[in-house]
């Protein structure tokens, strides 16, 4: 097993990325582990990141029967909802709220990259298709729709009011008018 997988496994049962202790389970040095990982935050970004995509490409497929704007908002609004019922993101950013909205929401992070890339290859799809006109360019346009998710997702730890998903969805709906 590699470092990113158990870091995944751990991740995902909502336990603590911790180098020295994937580091013993693997039966390699804690130096081996920091130089593979980076740091703690960097492998959980690189295990978020991971999940996002996936995510990601799950609903992309399950929303075939839609097309434009509606195939585009359901991406949106079921990908957001499934980041805010993960208990393991949930768990992570209640542990250390700063560090990890850096993770999460760092235009330095792989999160936030997965997010917008993500997001941005659904746009062009949909253009290229036919199906959605943007008023700007596709990668500005995901830009924009990963700001607007991230701060209504993100509410809690970055003003410390209760996320809105909601109010969020309704200004997707919003910026993607025609």
């Amino acid at each position: 097993m590699d470092l990113h997988r158990l870091a995944r496994r751990y991740f995902l049962h909502a336990r603590r990325i911790e180098l020295q202790k994937l580091a013993r389970e693997l039966g390699i040095s804690r130096a081996t582990a920091y130089r593979w990982a980076g740091s703690a935050d960097q492998l959980v970004g690189d295990v978020l990141a991971s999940l996002t995509r996936e995510t990601f490409d799950r609903l992309v497929d399950a929303s075939e029967d839609k097309e434009g704007r509606e195939r585009v908002l359901y991406v949106l609004n079921e990908g957001m909802r499934s980041a805010h019922e993960f208990p393991g993101l949930r768990r992570f950013l209640r542990r250390n709220p700063e560090a990890g909205l850096k993770v999460v929401a760092s235009k330095d992070g792989p999160v936030q990259a997965a997010t917008m890339n993500a997001i941005r290859d659904l746009l062009v799809q949909e253009t290229e298709a036919g199906h959605l006109s943007l008023p700007v360019d596709s990668a500005v346009m995901a830009f924009a729709l990963t700001r607007i998710i991230e701060s209504f997702l993100y509410a809690d730890v970055i003003s410390g009011v209760e996320p809105d998903l909601e109010s969020a969805s309704k200004i997707l709906e919003l910026m993607l008018s025609p």
